[in-house]
């Protein structure tokens, strides 16, 4: 059997501890009424959760005349989750508990992230230093968050790796991965239509409903939609492309010229105005068309001057959008922590594999 699915909770389960979890602290009636079942079936699951270290008792409810009821948390300490990403010049790692708080994290440098050996070999380092030795075996699995230019060598070389030290392995894109990251991390409602609109190795919006991705692998880039088609011409042989405008010269480029911004450079905030409201723009009309309850505005961009993209948001979206407008600016990275919930959701949830 493998390590990582050993104590992998039954779809009973599964749905207990993810109300616990959601509630923070509850009681077995409360699950049972929540969920629809017997006390008896809540309280089985739980004995089970229990034996696996998942759940803890923490202490009684409120007295209502009889008998004091039980109060149950997730356990914190029972299981780690990873996240990975892997930028230009670098791999990030994370570990998440099973709340989703960040436990721990560590940034390696990247010579060649096209190179599968060097890949394969930093993560190796990157584990060993976040999961040492036997803590490989409290982990419920990685996430990677899969740039959209991942060479296949590089994709396999990451699937042996995690196959030979017996780790779970899940895949998002950036987009999806960056918008689980801003919904655990507390930026949007519980519950409701979201899209994350990310600046990464592309321009891609995923959706979540109630902090669920339609699936982890969407977010398709929109770098080559067309805003105007007597524009500037692209490779891709179209004129006008989305990402021209957003990024002319990269999203590297642009986070570095967003850093400046925040120094006090009046041209360079000028810069990343022009390049934001475009991108604002093309949000806006997505929210409409969608009808999304909150938009998130993410990636390395938007982190480094977020106070520029909210004033482009004011400014395509008005006094009164009708959408909740977040810059995320979640820490270390929001990729890398969304990676980790994929990982954490993909054990929470039932029939997952």
């Amino acid at each position: 059997m493998s390590r990582a699915g050993a104590g992998r909770p039954s779809a009973m389960d599964s749905a207990v501890l993810e109300f616990v979890r959601r509630r923070t602290e509850t009681t077995r009636v409360e699950v049972a009424r929540e969920l629809g079942v017997t006390a008896a079936t809540v309280t089985n699951s739980v004995k089970r959760l229990l034996s696996a270290g998942l759940l803890r008792e923490s202490g009684y409810a409120r007295s209502t005349g009889g008998k004091r009821a039980t109060l149950l948390r997730v356990d914190d300490s029972a299981r780690r989750a990873l996240g990975c990403t892997l930028d230009e010049d670098r791999l990030s790692l994370v570990a998440v508990d099973t709340t989703g708080a960040l436990r721990s994290r560590a940034v390696l440098p990247l010579t060649d992230p096209a190179d599968p050996s060097e890949v394969a070999e930093v993560l190796r380092e990157g584990l060993a230093i976040i999961a040492p030795g036997d803590e490989l075996g409290a982990v419920t699995g990685i996430g990677f968050a899969v740039p959209s230019d991942l060479p296949a060598e590089v994709a396999d070389a990451l699937q042996q790796l995690t196959l030979a030290l017996d780790v779970r392995a899940v895949r998002g894109t950036e987009a999806a991965c960056a918008a689980l990251g801003s919904f655990w991390s507390g930026e949007q409602a519980g519950s409701g239509l979201s899209g994350t609109l990310h600046l990464g190795s592309s321009i891609a919006l995923a959706l979540l409903l109630d902090g669920s991705p339609f699936r982890p692998d969407s977010g398709r880039p929109l770098n080559h939609m067309t805003l105007d088609p007597r524009g500037p011409e692209c490779p891709c042989g179209r004129h006008g492309c989305l990402h021209l405008a957003v990024a002319p010269t990269g999203i590297v480029d642009l986070t570095r010229t967003a850093l400046t911004a925040t120094q006090g450079d009046e041209a360079a905030a000028e810069a990343v105005m022009v390049a934001a409201l475009p991108l604002v723009r093309v949000a806006a009309h997505l929210s409409s068309a969608v009808g999304l309850d909150t938009l998130v505005l993410a990636g390395s961009p938007v982190q480094a001057a977020p106070a520029i993209y909210l004033d482009a948001a004011r400014q395509c979206f008005g006094d009164d959008p009708g959408t909740h407008v977040v810059v995320s600016q979640v820490q270390p990275h929001p990729c890398a922590i969304g990676a980790a919930v994929l990982a954490l959701q993909t054990f929470l949830e039932a029939g997952r594999a």
